[in-house]
């Protein structure tokens, strides 16, 4: 299995993404860049949280007795467990999106949870992605951004790695068998802007770019945000772009 990484931070030196491999398994995070007052109760940035939970979870998923839910959960409970004690929690802490997989056996299992996304490159050429899509359903259903925040790990709402690591078990899981696929992306929604915002890409293009000329592909989404009209631009004319490819 050969991977590749690549990432591109959209403030040089502040890159809230987090990507890693650690034998079998593979994650990105993607910090979730809130505003101040919705993580008032925690005085660590987003970038130290999502880049200790991705070790932490790049750990914890070596255990094959563990599921990738369950390495999850010990590892928000472990990220937790380092700043409770000196962060009021309740009053707003730091997120992150996750997506990982881990090759075990004749399989690749994997876990997606908030709007990062898998893209599994068949062998018979055929992209499927799978991301989380709870929190553009919430977004379209409510208003104010207040409104949204009341609504991160709650019923009806959608859900992301934070403090509670009951959060883990709303993950969408699986796994697919090796053989029927040649490569599989993990990819921050910084990449994925390509296809739902600007329209460079569907998913069987973008992947593959990201199999042949990642850097390529980002320089073009830089340079296609620039030019996007202000009625369309997003409260973030650039996200942080990460993508791992693991070629099988």
């Amino acid at each position: 299995m050969r991977t590749t990484l690549v990432t591109d931070p959209a403030v040089p030196g502040a890159n809230e993404d987090a990507a890693g491999v650690l034998g079998d398994v593979a994650v990105v995070l993607d910090g979730a860049g809130l505003p101040r007052r919705f993580r008032a109760g925690c005085h660590h940035s987003v970038a130290w949280f999502s880049h200790r939970l991705a070790a932490h979870l790049l750990t914890g998923a070596q255990d094959p007795g563990t599921d990738l839910t369950g390495a999850l959960a010990r590892a928000i409970a472990e990220v937790r467990g380092l700043h409770e004690d000196e962060c009021d929690l309740e009053a707003g802490s730091p997120s992150a999106t996750v997506v990982a997989v881990r090759r075990t056996g004749e399989h690749l299992e994997h876990l997606v949870l908030c709007d990062s996304s898998l893209l599994l490159h068949a062998r018979n050429g055929g992209v499927r992605r799978l991301s989380d899509l709870r929190v553009d359903d919430v977004a379209r259903e409510e208003s104010a951004p207040e409104w949204v925040e009341e609504r991160r790990n709650a019923t009806g709402g959608f859900w992301v790695a934070r403090h509670e690591p009951e959060a883990a078990e709303q993950a969408l899981t699986g796994r697919t068998l090796l053989t029927d696929l040649s490569a599989v992306h993990l990819v921050s929604d910084g990449i994925t802007r390509t296809v739902d915002l600007l329209g460079m890409h569907d998913d069987d293009s973008l992947s593959a770019a990201l199999s042949t000329a990642p850097g390529e592909l980002i320089a073009g989404l830089r340079a296609a945000e620039e030019t996007l009209p202000e009625h369309r631009r997003p409260r973030k004319l650039h996200d942080d772009a990460t993508v791992l490819t693991l070629s099988l």
